[in-house]
């Protein structure tokens, strides 16, 4: 079972809902998800997100080294635009012809993932926003 600390991240995404754990006191944004604010220590909490996002980082898997998905994938960490300080490590699924740069906005949907091993579940991915 998926640790207590994610949990409702996991659960929110089975609802096509992306959340990020938050302070109740400060209202600082802290991922990886923590039981108090490593700022002010305050109780944390969960708030729900936008869809919008910016590529921060990526890279293509080419070949299987270890993996835990089918190839080719594109793992990336993005920034939620209402979340600067959140940055969340998802997969990328562009158009084809489209090639990821750094700042690129992105727009969140829901997949069905399905890892090498294990059973299948429902992730937070992005895409470039169509215009």
């Amino acid at each position: 079972m998926t640790d207590k600390l994610i949990r409702p991240f996991w659960e929110a995404a089975e609802r096509k809902e992306l959340i990020t754990c938050c302070c109740n006191r400060c209202n600082r944004d802290i991922w990886y998800p923590e039981e108090k604010c490593p700022d002010c220590g305050g109780d944390t909490d969960w708030r729900r997100l936008g869809t919008s996002a910016r590529l921060l980082s990526w890279t293509t898997v080419q070949r299987q080294i270890n993996g835990a998905f089918e190839v080719p994938y594109t793992p990336a960490i993005v920034v939620p635009d209402d979340a600067p300080e959140v940055q969340l490590v998802t997969q990328l699924f562009l158009s084809e012809g489209v090639l990821p740069a750094c700042d690129m906005p992105l727009q969140l949907e829901f997949r069905e993932l399905t890892p090498l091993q294990g059973e299948a579940f429902i992730a937070p991915v992005y895409r470039e926003l169509k215009q």
